[in-house]
């Protein structure tokens, strides 16, 4: 049962960012366009863990699985480590503001964070395109009666 879930511990982590990122974007744009601002505090930890949850997809992902089964690979690896940077980012800077004394995110600080936000969104949402494409299209990680159904390259 043990290693039945740390050979899956990669498309189970997974979620949780895409997730957290989404939300939090999602949070983060109704708060600015309600309050034409952004309070640091507000939904901190949606960014702190999101962050965590991307580097540990990024640690995760199966790469020996997939070399010379598929040509998404590269994509969705580079597309990965955009992802947790930026989400990284947004956290610290986030963090720094609260440090600093929660001064919100106004006008033109406002509109870049929320512009990194938004890219954070769109490259969460590529990365996992990709990495669909990976397992559904090139049947990447997938078994079928207990046999690889693309079984890695050596």
């Amino acid at each position: 049962m043990f290693s039945e879930i740390t050979n899956h511990i990669h498309p189970i982590l997974v979620h949780f960012p895409i997730a957290l990122i989404i939300i939090g974007l999602c949070y983060d744009l109704v708060l600015a366009v309600k309050n034409r601002s952004l309070l640091p505090k507000q939904g901190a930890w949606l960014w702190v863990i999101a962050a965590a949850g991307a580097w540990l997809a990024v640690l995760t992902g199966p790469e020996e699985d997939a070399r010379g089964n598929t040509t998404y690979l590269d994509i969705h690896s580079t597309l990965a480590d955009f992802t947790a940077w930026v989400v990284t980012v947004l956290a610290l800077w986030r963090l720094w503001q609260i440090i600093r004394g929660n001064k919100p995110f106004v006008k033109t600080f406002l509109v870049a964070y929320l512009v990194l936000s938004i890219a954070s969104g769109a490259l969460v949402l590529g990365t996992g395109y990709y990495g669909g494409k990976m397992v559904y299209t090139d049947g990447v990680g997938v078994k079928a009666n207990g046999t690889m159904v693309n079984p890695p390259k050596p």
